[in-house]
């Protein structure tokens, strides 16, 4: 008789976790799918990336490296990996990662993640008139001040450039580049 009280008493709970169960499941499941689905797009952003850099003029280049750095959480994972000492220009690119904006004085390109995108408007005043280009992937980043905004847009990588912010920053992106550009704000 005790035991029947007992399972009476846990039956909601026992009903309960039948029903989460599969649920929790599923999502075991389709999580690694979710992960998967992303990372084809950041190795593509990384491809672009090396284009962005590959077709920028800095002026007065004079260092041997490029220092290319990630301001917040990083997206792109592995693929970076890619962009490790590749050379464009006689220059090598060098990969940093930073939570810290005063940092980003020392960099010619800076990424600007989703988890900083909240103080665009502080790092574009921190990065206005030093020779960087800023780069993103969030929405109207462009009409905001980014010199580069990735996108996808029906399945494809696309990007806006804004020229009026790489000048004001001492850069010329060139025309090969925005050729290829979804948008350019003068």
């Amino acid at each position: 008789m005790r035991e029947a009280a007992v399972c009476n008493r846990y039956r909601p709970l026992l009903r309960h976790f039948a029903i989460l169960l599969p649920c929790y499941i599923a999502l075991l499941i389709h999580a690694p799918l979710i992960h998967a689905e992303q990372q084809p797009e950041y190795r593509l952003k990384v491809a672009f990336l090396y284009n962005f850099i590959a077709y920028t003029e800095w002026p007065g280049q004079q260092s041997v490296n490029l220092n290319f750095c990630i301001y917040g959480d990083d997206p792109f994972g592995e693929h970076l990996q890619h962009l490790r000492g590749k050379k464009t220009n006689e220059q090598e690119i060098v990969i940093r990662h930073t939570k810290t904006i005063e940092d980003l004085a020392t960099c010619q390109i800076v990424f600007i993640s989703h988890s900083m995108v909240d103080n665009l408007n502080a790092i574009l005043n921190q990065l206005n008139d030093k020779p960087i280009l800023t780069v993103s992937d969030s929405p109207n980043a462009s009409l905001q001040g980014v010199a580069i905004n990735m996108s996808i847009k029906e399945g494809k990588v696309t990007f806006e450039a804004n020229i009026a912010s790489a000048k004001r920053n001492g850069l010329k992106l060139s025309s090969q580049l925005l050729r290829f550009a979804s948008e350019v704000f003068q």
